[in-house]
């Protein structure tokens, strides 16, 4: 099968998916912007001779196109966030008559889901197409700074869209609730996760290694070997909910003696706003550890060193962390405002609390400490290692590429199975 992915550097990982098709034996081609690059370059390859991948590239600021679409483009800028909608519609109508695809791929359900749906809609080109819908591209909750915010006319964007859709790929049944609300056709949408970028040997061996990684890392910060430890590791910023875990932090480090936050990821602005003063008041600010932002297999390492994994998020699709940590052997105490509630209920590996509520977040996380047992891998009692296997097997690369194939070739029974569309 050849496929056309449409701005595949939407999500970081999804280039291991790409090439994990090209592994299957399909023809992958791109189409991806480059600023700075020229108005069009092909290219045969992505990021070494070889690998597979077919690139169109082009610079969305320039190129004479842009004058014939300028007007059309002007009436829907502001809503579009800047981007130029017509033009953008009529690129991706370029590519498409150029590699020719079977089927097409948006990875990002906004900035090219959108454009890609009016010009299906528009009769620009009749190929199939998948639009992946990752998170912010459809969520709106500004409580949480999470989103498009959803004027009117971007409201109507994202709904005249999705007609000219024959398959909409939610991330979670949280994007899939999102979807219905905006009128998709129940049968069109299939929830279908993103996947793991790490290979099935790299987690498995940090896995294997988890005790080894509990000791070197607590001797890496200053941590006392049987110090109960809580791992957060995000991007840090409001929708993230770390200010609830720091309203809830004081209690645990009361009940549980010795407990330890280490909070992995940057420096973000809303930490030292929201969440190091609430500490500093409560006196516990030498009780978490800030290790800065991870890369690689520094983030498997961390998260395989604690007893648990905590995502107090207020707003988000997914969270794939969870999934990192449930395959390096941690549990996850998550909140419901995350789309990866669904996996940690469906398979028991770990703990679902309301989002925002400090007291229910607090008793979980004691709970989870209390009943940790260093001579087994760290595994709270309530997180049996089949339920953690379950949960990242469902993330597995190899299991979302063909669910991913499955769908595009339409084959309804050989889809992941939480990609099947309930009646």
């Amino acid at each position: 099968m050849r496929i056309l992915f449409l701005h595949p550097k939407a999500w970081t990982g999804e280039y291991a998916l790409l090439h994990e098709l090209v592994r299957m034996g399909h023809d992958v081609c791109v189409l991806e912007e480059r600023r700075g690059g020229g108005t069009r370059a092909f290219t045969a390859w992505h990021q070494a001779p070889g690998d597979g991948l077919r690139m169109l590239w082009y610079d969305p600021s320039r190129g004479a196109l842009r004058l014939v679409t300028w007007l059309a483009d002007r009436v829907f800028r502001r809503a579009f966030e800047g981007r130029n909608l017509v033009h953008r519609m009529l690129v991706i109508a370029e590519a498409v008559r150029h590699f020719r695809p079977d089927a097409i791929v948006s990875s990002d359900g906004f900035s090219y889901g959108i454009p890609a749906g009016l010009a299906r809609r528009t009769g620009l080109f009749s190929t199939r197409l998948l639009v992946s819908y990752i998170g912010g591209d459809v969520l709106d909750c500004p409580e949480a700074e999470v989103g498009h915010r959803r004027t009117r006319l971007t409201d109507w964007l994202i709904r005249a869209s999705l007609p000219g859709v024959d398959l909409l790929r939610a991330v979670s049944p949280k994007i899939e609730a999102v979807l219905l609300e905006d009128g998709a056709l129940r049968s069109r949408v299939h929830v279908l996760p993103s996947h793991l970028v790490a290979g099935h040997g790299e987690l498995a061996g940090v896995a294997a290694r988890k005790s080894a990684c509990r000791a070197e890392i607590r001797e890496q910060y200053g941590i006392a070997a049987a110090a109960p430890l809580v791992v957060t590791l995000s991007g840090n910023h409001k929708g993230k909910g770390l200010h609830v875990l720091a309203a809830a932090w004081p209690q645990v480090v009361r009940e549980v003696a010795g407990a330890r936050w280490m909070l992995c990821g940057p420096d973000h602005p809303w930490l030292r706003a929201e969440v190091w003063p609430v500490l500093e008041r409560a006196g516990v600010r030498d009780t978490v550890v800030a290790t800065g932002t991870l890369q690689g297999l520094e983030v498997f390492r961390h998260l395989a060193a604690a007893d648990v994994h905590v995502n107090p998020s207020l707003c988000e699709s997914l969270n794939m962390v969870t999934a990192e940590a449930a395959a390096v052997g941690t549990p996850t105490i998550g909140s419901d405002g995350a789309g990866i509630a669904h996996w940690i209920s469906r398979f028991g590996a770990g703990k679902v609390v309301p989002r925002a509520e400090v007291r229910p977040l607090a008793d979980a996380i004691i709970f989870a400490l209390q009943n940790a047992d260093p001579h087994q891998n760290s595994r709270p009692s309530h997180a049996r290692a089949d339920a953690l296997d379950a949960l990242a097997g469902e993330f597995a690369l190899e299991r979302v590429a063909a669910g991913l194939i499955a769908l595009l070739q339409g084959d309804i029974h050989q889809q992941h199975p939480s990609s099947r569309v309930r009646p």
